[in-house]
């Protein structure tokens, strides 16, 4: 009979504060939990704690319970409060029921019993994290991504266990979908997170200046070459390049933005040296690489070489949960960038059904706009935002206008439940622009059923 061998657990994404006096305990559990993937980072007292707290997002704290001065429970208000959503374990050699059932009610995730199998606890950790699912990853997220829609958080899942490798990260999406945002939280939250973050926009650089803005060039290069001019890569060195909008650059420059991903080296125009680089890709692109690919327009190695890790962003349209989280956290960042102690002014419900009804084909840059604009035009006694203020304000709203009063749907008493769902389905699709997609998850149910439910007709 073979022996088999259970999978090690996967720590990769998670950071995690170890609080022991013990120098021996606090060595070996951090060790063992680098070694599954982890980022550990230790502390021997209270003080020290607070302080790695204050500087990181910590996803775990592991803390034991008796200290030379004080208790690692008094680091859980602290952790409670810069990181909401993290977890919080005391390990102690002296535990009781009580104690356990004590700590349990103030907010500890769970009581551990010295000696800690560290492979147990690895185990353990996983399992909690993924059970805290969405609010974890909104937590982590939290300072660049505003998102509460599954469909958002399905989109994301993944970049925790991106950030923690170095393998080229590719991120498709509509324009104002919030590309460069994903691209500096992989940054953030990766180990390249104490070196810079350098975005270049490939599609508004001329193709005359694009090796000179990548790769620098030495002085005396060509004419107006003055000095030496260290080049996008070089900046990012130790870092992150973010490649933003790479279906536009020219497809004569591919292969040299190739050889430079696989040897790992660069050379200045007008150089001769090759200089090693030490950079992680992060591109992004609105266009669908595989079809310009099939056009001749995209080299397909290029494409496999950046394509390993993929992120593929919903359009505001998809997401519709997130709507009215991203207007009123939109509104009240303007509104507190223009002054002042003005409580931000709330939707009426017929504002935020008009509001969601729209279709944003600029995504959240339209969105952010458009609150920027009514933010500037908005009285400042205005309490609550009515359907004719927003229409007013942001005429483009008007045209969803009939959709939200067409809502009300009559119902023949006599009509069939066939002929009555029907109607809904008919409804649906006319508010959706016939979309099949939107008009299912407005009729809460799958694709597929209402697919099955038009070919009944």
């Amino acid at each position: 009979m073979m022996a088999t061998t259970d999978t090690l657990p996967d720590l990769k994404g998670l950071q995690i504060l170890v609080l022991d006096d013990d120098q021996a305990i606090q060595r070996s559990l951090a060790r063992a939990l680098r070694g599954l993937g982890a980022t550990v980072h230790t502390a021997g007292d209270l003080r020290t704690a607070e302080l790695l707290l204050e500087s990181e997002p910590m996803t775990i704290v592991l803390a034991d319970l008796k200290l030379k001065q004080g208790t690692g429970l008094d680091l859980l208000p602290i952790f409670q409060q810069r990181c909401p959503s993290g977890l919080f374990y005391l390990i102690t050699g002296h535990g009781s029921v009580d104690s356990a059932v004590t700590a349990m009610k103030h907010g500890v995730r769970d009581y551990l019993q010295k000696p800690v199998d560290p492979i147990a606890l690895a185990r353990r950790l996983q399992h909690d994290v993924a059970a805290c699912g969405p609010s974890y990853l909104e937590n982590r997220l939290a300072p660049y991504l505003v998102f509460q829609d599954p469909v958002m958080g399905e989109a994301l899942a993944d970049i925790p266990r991106y950030a923690a490798l170095d393998e080229p990260v590719l991120i498709y999406g509509e324009t104002g979908t919030g590309k460069e945002l994903v691209a500096m939280a992989v940054h953030d939250i990766s180990p390249r997170n104490t070196g810079p973050f350098v975005a270049v926009n490939c599609g508004a650089i001329p193709e005359s200046m694009l090796e000179s803005e990548l790769f620098g060039h030495e002085k005396g290069a060509f004419t107006g070459a003055a000095g030496l001019h260290r080049g996008r890569f070089e900046q990012a060195s130790g870092g992150t390049l973010f490649l933003d909008e790479i279906g536009e650059m020219p497809l004569q420059f591919q292969v040299r933005l190739l050889r430079v991903l696989e040897e790992r080296t660069i050379q200045r125009l007008g150089g001769e040296r090759s200089l090693p680089v030490d950079v992680r890709i992060v591109a992004a692109t609105h266009r669908d690489l595989l079809k310009e690919v099939e056009a001749g327009l995209f080299r397909r190695d290029l494409l496999y070489r950046l394509d390993v890790l993929q992120i593929e962003l919903p359009p505001l349209r998809e997401r519709r949960q997130d709507i009215i989280l991203l207007a009123n956290h939109f509104l009240g960042r303007t509104l507190e960038e223009m002054g002042g102690d003005r409580p931000s002014p709330s939707f009426a419900s017929e504002s935020e059904a008009l509001l969601q009804a729209y279709p944003w084909p600029g995504n959240i840059r339209e969105l952010r706009n458009a609150m920027t604009r009514l933010a500037v035009r908005m009285p400042p006694e205005m309490k609550e935002i009515s359907p004719d203020f927003l229409i007013t304000t942001l005429p483009m709203l008007g045209a969803d206008a009939s959709r939200i009063k067409g809502d009300v749907i009559c119902i023949p008493a006599q009509s069939t439940l066939a002929e009555a769902e029907q109607l809904l389905i008919n409804a649906a699709l006319k508010r959706t622009d016939f979309n099949r997609r939107e008009a299912a998850r407005l009729l809460g149910v799958g694709e597929r059923t209402l697919r099955r439910k038009l070919n009944e007709k």
